[in-house]
């Protein structure tokens, strides 16, 4: 089977949310919670122009906060879910200066995780389906936070031993070499929505 054509991605987003977004939701419900679904079509080297298959490439999980820099974020952040509570209490109480970058307004999107298939590493897709998420429901974010650690998964090594610090390191340089920079720990921030938007 021939490789991915990154220009025949397919993203599937998909939001389950109760009423409008806004400020008179409770806490626990202002996150809007997106899950995106990536999949893409390949060719068989011995096919002669015959239709592609569909195969799933990655899937990403993300929680949009409008207007994130007028409300109380720890408290919003930390009602929702134990995915964003972490996000909350660095921008609150360790990296304050980056909730003031969005005091005029402007949405913080919070990349939970996003992971891409095994088979298809190595090309940079995962700075393509960040790039669409982006351009498509991250329009309005002034920044984007995510944690660069390995998702727990079977055969995932363990936390804390050098495997797993060298599998942290690669996932900061992957995006850092994005535009993402250092915010506090293992959360990196981005905030260069101009330049992804051009």
């Amino acid at each position: 089977m021939a490789g991915l054509v990154p220009e025949y991605l397919t993203f599937d987003y998909r939001c389950h949310f109760r009423g409008i977004p806004g400020a008179h939701h409770d806490p626990e419900d202002y996150p809007v919670p997106w899950t995106v679904t990536v999949t893409g079509t390949v060719w068989d080297e011995d096919d002669d122009g015959a239709d592609g298959m569909e195969v799933p490439v990655g899937k990403a999980q993300l929680y949009l906060v409008p207007d994130a820099g007028i409300i109380d974020l720890l408290l919003t952040l930390d009602a929702a879910n134990q995915d964003v509570a972490g996000v909350g209490a660095m921008l609150s109480l360790k990296r304050p200066d980056l909730i003031q970058d969005m005091a005029l307004g402007g949405d913080l999107l919070i990349v939970s995780s996003l992971c891409i298939q095994p088979r298809f590493r190595g090309n940079k897709l995962g700075h393509a389906v960040l790039k669409a998420v982006l351009c498509t429901i991250g329009r309005s974010a002034v920044q984007v936070i995510m944690e660069a650690s390995p998702v727990p998964a079977d055969g995932a090594p363990e936390e804390g031993t050098p495997e797993h610090e060298a599998a942290k390191a690669a996932l900061r340089q992957y995006w850092e070499e994005f535009g993402f920079q250092p915010a506090d720990g293992d959360y990196l921030v981005f905030d260069h929505m101009a330049d992804v938007l051009d």
